[in-house]
């Protein structure tokens, strides 16, 4: 045994094979079983395996726009999903080739099938980041999805001059607008419910009723000097009159107008000269190499597009912004609850309530005393 896996308490396995703790672990975790409620299942958690790391989780975040999606698809067709996909604890077992980590380290994980809802979770190495000290891993564990909206921000080409609406204060708008605002683009946060917008004063963000703001809003270009206008969609459902009305808005300025579709929504579109120039695009996931179970596990390498980065640069990005103040989770009024309590949570977060998602404890994260509750 090394000197410093003795320090931590944990055994090593030499010659190339698991470092920590080599045994199954009996565990709870969240699935999605042909019912639109979640059912917490009994599972043995192996040890990791090459380019995996295995955690003990403190945290899982709910990702209400997806975990919602295959609750309901689930129902519909009895498929069978493991729920979650962002999760932060600390380090029990490093499988052979994951460079970089130790047992004891305290780190924040994502990947969905991976980073579950669960007490423990396995996931590749290249999906997960070390935390630094004096970090609540509470707060360290929205880069999973903080991790889509640097990717989303990226995608949109901002300039510094640029305006930049946010449709849907969801988690992931949320965070995007915070993103955009922390780059220096005046920021407007936009939802249909003024409860979902309570915190965005403690945030720093402007915020307005997103059925008037496109109407009402800066009819004058000159209002907004040389820069063009970003409009980021981050909602669900049919927003073919929402797309309609953010293209006319951002073809008003005098730089480039643009569309970022980031949420599960649908629109149609009458492309012709009355539409404008307009560049539309779309976000997916969390960047270039995820997904990519070889390359989550070190087996081969992924090259980002120009101004973009891997989903593991995105989620160390995120984890940054997280650190520099510009993404404030504790200010975002999230409920912790334990994991019993995880059908409440989802029937709640269906109706779209004044909290984006939902934070779980697991093991020896108890829900701190006068917490918030859904």
């Amino acid at each position: 045994m090394t000197e410093e896996a003795a320090v931590r308490g944990v055994p090593e396995v030499s010659a190339g094979g698991v470092l920590g703790d080599v045994n199954p672990l009996p565990v709870r975790q969240l699935v999605a079983h042909g019912s639109p409620e979640p059912v917490v299942e009994e599972v043995l958690r192996q040890p990791p395996g090459r380019g995996e790391i295995r955690l003990l989780a403190a945290w899982s975040l709910v990702s209400p726009g997806t975990e919602l999606h295959y609750l309901d698809r689930s129902a519909r067709t009895g498929e069978r999903y493991v729920l979650g996909y962002c999760s932060a604890g600390v380090v029990d077992a490093v499988g052979p080739q994951a460079p970089g980590f130790a047992p004891g380290d305290r780190v924040i994980a994502m990947g969905w099938g991976e980073a579950v809802h669960s007490g423990a979770v396995t996931v590749p190495y290249r999906l997960c980041r070390r935390v630094p000290d004096g970090l609540d891993l509470a707060d360290a564990v929205v880069a999973g999805l903080a991790a889509t909206a640097v990717h989303a921000v990226d995608r949109a080409l901002l300039e510094p001059a640029d305006e930049v609406a946010v449709v849907g204060a969801g988690m992931v708008g949320q965070l995007v607008a915070q993103i955009t605002a922390a780059r220096g683009a005046r920021t407007t946060l936009l939802d249909l419910r003024p409860e979902r917008l309570r915190t965005a004063p403690a945030l720093g963000l402007a915020a307005a009723d997103g059925e008037d703001f496109f109407a009402e809003r800066s009819t004058d270009p000159a209002q907004n000097g040389h820069g063009g206008r970003c409009v980021f969609l981050c909602g669900t459902g049919d927003a073919g009159a929402t797309v309609a009305a953010a293209a006319r808005w951002a073809g008003r300025a005098p730089g480039r107008p643009r569309l970022v579709g980031v949420g599960r929504f649908a629109a149609h579109i009458d492309f012709s000269v009355e539409l404008g120039n307009l560049d539309i695009r779309y976000a997916a996931r969390c960047g270039a190499g995820y997904r990519d179970a070889s390359y989550a596990r070190g087996l081969t390498e992924v090259t980002a597009p120009d101004g973009e980065g891997t989903v593991t640069e995105n989620l160390q990005r995120a984890l940054d912004l997280i650190v520099s103040g510009a993404i404030r989770p504790a200010l975002m009024g999230l409920p912790r609850l334990p994991l019993e309590r995880a059908a409440e949570a989802y029937a709640r977060l269906r109706e779209r309530p004044a909290h984006p998602a939902v934070l779980f404890a697991h093991g020896p994260a108890a829900v701190p005393e006068g917490s918030a509750a859904p």
